[in-house]
């Protein structure tokens, strides 16, 4: 008997071969071709070095100076009478702007003509004690008056002229006192050349602002003009954090304004502000300008080109070639067959359009500048996160 046999037959499944990942496009370069570059637009020039001092400039405006500016408020209470000078008036140092009453110049009138009436008695009186010492002496020489007498005479000479010196005091304080009023502190018994406060200018310049009108009443403290002297004025520039150490005081400076656009005027850096504004990351930086025939007018907004003095070599590049990525800038160097690489770079002064280049690029290498931002768009799409 034949028994059939059994065939076993195994089935070997070949395991499929795992298909390799796709390279991963490089994030830091983009390839062209010569017509996509002609497309795009993208130009591309050569990094130069060059010498110059590292400079930028910084919004400003212009103000007044502070040190050449005389905010005029009232001394004491009362009224004013007369107004002598309106806004625009250039007056000289000393001018009166206007006139006021007060009873507070009474009062004081009236302690200096008590002090001058007292130093008058107290002049007599020490020359009558001086007149009663000599003829003490005399009759004590001739045994006419004992010593006792002449000493009693001397004493009173001596006191009496420490009470004129007291006298005299008083007299110096009263016309202190008129003094800080502006008033006349002439010898004058009847006060009749000084009853009126003086409001006067401390300084040469222009009035400003005129805050009174006649008939108006004040109090101490109370503003009634501005005057300054406009022959200099600050420009109060707005200086990001990362160029301060391009900024010293002493330094020389460049204002320009619109209304002169053919015309630097040269200023000096005096002030670099202690505190960053937490809101615009800027530091305040204060240049004095001189003001050659009142050209620049307060408030006028400025561009202050800003930096260091000496010119040194650098490596610049057109301000249209940086590009910023996760708060970092970069540039495109341009390679061979239409390549692009990302290039991360330190950045320094900026000027007329060029910015100087710390590190990352080198004189000679070429750079995009025209379409550098369609190549920015092209690198983050190529690294971005396909979708499933």
């Amino acid at each position: 008997l034949l028994v059939p046999a059994v065939v076993v037959v195994r089935i070997f499944t070949a395991k499929p071969v795992e298909e390799s990942a796709p390279a991963a496009a490089p994030t830091d370069a983009v390839s062209l071709g010569e017509k996509s570059v002609s497309l795009a637009g993208i130009e591309v020039v050569e990094a130069k070095g060059v010498t110059r001092a590292a400079t930028f400039d910084a919004p400003a405006v212009l103000a007044l100076d502070e040190t050449r500016t005389a905010r005029i408020g009232s001394l004491v209470e009362g009224s004013v009478v007369r107004i002598l000078a309106e806004v625009g008036d250039r007056v000289a140092q000393g001018a009166v702007l206007a006139q006021m009453h007060s009873p507070v110049v009474h009062d004081v009138w009236a302690d200096y003509r008590k002090a001058i009436s007292e130093r008058r008695r107290r002049e007599t009186e020490l020359a009558w004690a001086t007149q009663a010492a000599e003829r003490a002496g005399r009759l004590h020489q001739e045994k006419a008056l004992s010593l006792q007498e002449k000493q009693r005479a001397e004493v009173d000479q001596v006191a009496a002229r420490e009470e004129l010196d007291r006298a005299k005091t008083e007299v110096r304080r009263a016309e202190e006192a008129l003094g800080h009023l502006g008033v006349t502190n002439k010898e004058d018994p009847t006060g009749e050349t000084g009853e009126s406060v003086p409001i006067r200018a401390p300084l040469a310049g222009v009035v400003l602002e005129k805050h009174v009108t006649a008939g108006t009443t004040v109090t101490p403290g109370t503003l009634l003009f501005v005057v300054s002297d406009l022959t200099a004025l600050w420009a109060m520039a707005e200086v990001d954090e990362t160029r301060i150490p391009l900024v010293a005081a002493g330094r020389p400076a460049k204002v320009h304004v619109a209304a002169w656009p053919d015309r630097a005027f040269d200023a000096q850096v005096t002030f670099v502000g202690d505190a960053v504004n937490p809101k615009t990351r800027r530091v305040t930086v204060r240049c004095q300008v001189p003001n050659p025939g009142g050209l620049l007018k307060p408030e006028m907004y400025a561009r202050v080109a800003l930096g260091e003095s000496a010119p040194r070599p650098m490596v610049v590049v057109p301000e249209a070639a940086i590009q910023e990525m996760d708060g970092k800038p970069y540039v495109f160097v341009a390679g061979a067959k239409g390549r692009f690489e990302k290039r991360e770079v330190a950045l320094g002064a900026s000027s007329e359009g060029l910015v100087e280049i710390r590190s990352g690029v080198a004189a000679g290498e070429k750079v995009a500048t025209q379409g550098s931002f369609l190549l920015k768009s092209q690198l983050l799409s190529a690294s971005a996160p396909a979708e499933e």
